[in-house]
């Protein structure tokens, strides 16, 4: 599955077009590495997303073709960590 599609399905990004831009800007990493939106990913894959205020990483449990419930997009996947960011 694309890493932009598994984003949206995954409720990570309210859309694909906000991943993938978030993605081509360098603010996301799969596996410690940088993204391409039509990366592919699967189960067990590291996703980590750095915004403004935060960095977290997600570790994908279960790939979904069709858009799922807030509750089961959730259990698509565990937050590993989440690290606040200093603004300075």
């Amino acid at each position: 599955m694309r890493l932009d599609k598994y984003l949206k399905i995954a409720l990570i990004f309210k859309t694909r077009s906000g991943g993938e831009k978030n993605i081509e800007n360098g603010g996301v990493l799969l596996n410690g590495k940088p993204a391409k939106p039509a990366s592919n990913v699967k189960e067990g894959d590291l996703i980590t997303i750095r915004t403004l205020e935060k960095e977290t990483t997600y570790k994908i449990l279960q790939l979904l073709e069709k858009n799922v419930s807030r509750q089961m997009a959730r259990e698509m996947y565990e937050i590993v960590s989440e690290t606040k960011l200093d603004l300075i």
